[in-house]
């Protein structure tokens, strides 16, 4: 009789044991990562009244007869199943989508397995749960390492020192601007306006560069001192005291300016072998009055090769009337005339020496030998003046001999240059016209827009036509042209110049270039200089975004190093999860049941994705949870009347004594 009542006893102990677990699944309702408890009973210890025994051939078998003690808990096991996760605006909250356990560590070194992420980085940058207990995983660079249980701190190396700076690619070349000195305050804009005076300006992060875009810059000192001067001239004193620099990734061997330069042969065509002399020289009259006369000599042959010469010598003590001296060495002419001689003078005396060799050397061919043109001013105001003219025209043709040449097409080569380098010349157009006068003044150049007209006449020398060209120009740098050639110029009669300037030849100027500095300078237009900073001390905090991966890996992005692997959350697993021990703070301790943790990168080796932003809600059910209560109170309540009707058995038995 005894026995009913310690049965019902040990109900109403289970029963009471349900009813604590029920209730705290109901007030875990809301438990952030909380598994709910499942209970299960088992009946205790039978007493055996009657053993069980095997068939004999006489009896049948006989099954045991056996009273049960009552009932106890056999299990009290969390469900590991998920309910369901609730989103946040956190990204450090997190929750685990499958199977396995976030680590963490208390401050005993003891590490404790949880399904509850709500994590938060503290101010040294160690990523903890709302305890302080250290989340563990991989710290630092996570790619390629095996999953571990190290304490995560985000850790972000310091930032170097860094110049402001910008580079773009002009005419094939990388150029880079940028400011002197790092600084937190150079962050600007540069931009260059070509301007005739150089000037800058500055406000506000913006820098205005004026300068001078036509000039030519033939060294990168040349070009940083044009920047430093707009930047006096403007009284520009930038932020820190920085400079701006320049540099270029290459330079040219040759970085200069390249004049406009062009060359043109022209010939002119002589029907003759002929040699002549030309000059100008002044001549002062009695009267005091200077005025400039010409002395011309030609000879022409039709049968003398190219390398005969004509030697001109003059006798100013020959008397009047004397006839002019000829003679000819099988090669060169000599001929010396004086005071009184004139052209019909020349040419009797040369066909006479002629006439005399042909009877005295019949055998020896002399060749014919002609004074085309003979122009020698005399005895002006009664002074003979020939001597003068004679000098003069040695001295312009630099000896009083002369070549012969003729019977071909003779070059001339002529060169244009423009004084200062650069590619502006490059569209000039040179004209050359030929006029039949003779006298000062009459060589001119004329400039229309980029074509220059140089007007040659019979008695125009190379020095002459300098001259116009300076003149031409007025001072303007870039219309001061150079001429070079023409050396035979000043020997040549009317004749060959007509026949090599009346058809009015022309050249074109080019191949001038900007010096290499010059041609980037014009290609400049605004830098956008970015990146300067001093060099400083990075936390967490200086992160601007932080993303977490699916599994698990931390990655922030820092202003100065881009995205970062700041380290990676591993993810537990256990081959009996239920074996594990509830410790509280929804903790779960290994135990030898649970076996040792799996380590695993989430997401694989059967371990959950690491979802950031959410956290797994409770699961528990709570119409499940008032079910088992109505029937735990119901088992409590049928228990409680096991021990009432055993009193009452009592009872009546201590009654029998009355």
């Amino acid at each position: 009789m005894l026995k009913s009542l310690y049965s019902g006893v040990s109900g109403l102990q289970t029963h009471q044991k349900k009813m604590d677990v029920i209730g705290n699944n109901i007030a875990n309702v809301n438990t952030t990562g909380y598994k709910a408890t499942v209970v299960t009973f088992a009946d205790i210890y039978y007493q055996t009244q009657r053993s069980a025994s095997a068939a004999t051939s006489t009896l049948g078998g006989i099954n045991p007869r056996q009273v049960g003690y009552g009932v106890k808990m056999n299990s009290a096991t969390p469900n590991l199943s998920n309910n369901g996760y609730s989103s946040t605006d956190d990204k450090y909250s997190m929750a685990i989508d499958g199977n396995g356990f976030f680590q963490v560590m208390d401050s005993a070194g003891n590490i404790r397995y949880t399904r509850a992420g709500v994590f938060h980085v503290d101010d040294e940058g160690y990523l903890v749960n709302e305890s302080g207990m250290h989340v563990l995983g991989i710290s630092g660079e996570s790619q390629g390492q095996n999953p571990d249980s190290q304490i995560i701190r985000l850790v972000v190396p310091d930032t170097d020192a860094k110049c402001s700076s910008a580079t773009k690619k002009i005419n094939g070349v990388n150029v880079t601007l940028s400011v002197s000195a790092p600084s937190d305050n150079t962050n600007m804009s540069v931009s260059f306006v070509n301007s005739e005076y150089p000037y800058a300006t500055y406000a506000n992060g913006i820098l205005t560069v004026n300068i001078n875009m036509d000039k030519q810059y033939n060294s990168e000192t040349d070009f940083q001192n044009a920047i430093n001067d707009a930047l006096n001239a403007g009284g520009v004193t930038l932020p820190d005291d920085v400079e701006i620099l320049f540099e270029f990734e290459s330079i040219p061997n040759n970085p200069e300016a390249v004049a406009a330069t062009n060359t043109v042969t022209w010939t002119y065509s002589t029907p003759n072998s002929t040699a002549d002399i030309y000059a100008g020289y002044e001549y002062t009259s009695n009267s005091g009055t200077k005025s400039t006369k010409y002395a011309q000599i030609a000879f022409s042959t039709p049968q003398v090769p190219t390398t005969a010469q004509v030697e001109l010598n003059y006798d100013a003590g020959a008397a009047v009337g004397t006839a002019p001296v000829v003679n000819y060495d099988g090669t060169n002419w000599q001929i010396t005339i004086n005071a009184n001689t004139a052209i019909e003078d020349v040419n009797k005396a040369i066909n006479d020496y002629i006439d005399a060799q042909a009877v005295a050397n019949p055998d020896v061919e002399i060749p014919k030998l002609t004074c085309t043109t003979f122009v020698f001013p005399a005895n002006y105001g009664g002074v003979d003046n020939r001597q003068a003219a004679f000098d003069a025209l040695v001295a312009a043709n630099g000896s009083n001999s002369m070549q012969l040449q003729g019977g071909k097409d003779v070059p001339i080569d002529v060169s244009f240059d423009v004084t200062e380098a650069g590619a502006y010349a490059n569209d000039y157009k040179i004209t050359f016209a030929y006029s039949s006068t003779y006298g000062e003044g009459k060589t001119k150049a004329v400039w229309d827009e980029d074509n220059l007209t140089i007007t040659i006449n019979n008695s125009s020398t190379v020095a002459e036509i300098q001259a116009a060209i300076d003149a031409a120009a007025a001072g303007n740098d870039r219309k001061k042209l150079i001429m070079t050639g023409l050396d035979q110029l000043d020997g040549m009669n009317a004749g060959e110049r007509k026949a090599m300037f009346e058809g009015n030849p022309s050249l074109s100027l080019g191949g001038g270039a900007d010096s290499f500095f010059t041609e980037c300078l014009n290609s400049l237009s605004t830098f956008n200089l970015t990146d300067g900073r001093y060099g400083s001390a990075q936390s967490w905090g200086n992160l601007s975004d932080v993303t977490i991966q699916q599994d698990g890996t931390i990655i922030g992005y820092h202003a100065v190093h881009g995205y970062m692997d700041l380290g990676r959350i591993d993810i537990a697993t256990f081959d009996n999860p239920n074996g594990l021990s509830q410790i509280g703070g929804t903790m779960f301790a290994e135990t030898v049941s649970s076996g040792s943790a799996i380590l695993n990168i989430a997401g694989q080796g059967g371990a959950g994705n690491v979802l950031s932003g959410a956290l797994e809600m409770s699961n528990v059910d709570l119409s499940q949870e008032f079910t088992d209560m109505i029937t735990t109170q119901r088992g409590f309540q049928a228990n409680s009347r096991t021990i009432t009707v055993s009193d009452t058995l009592l009872e009546e038995l201590l009654s029998l004594k009355r």
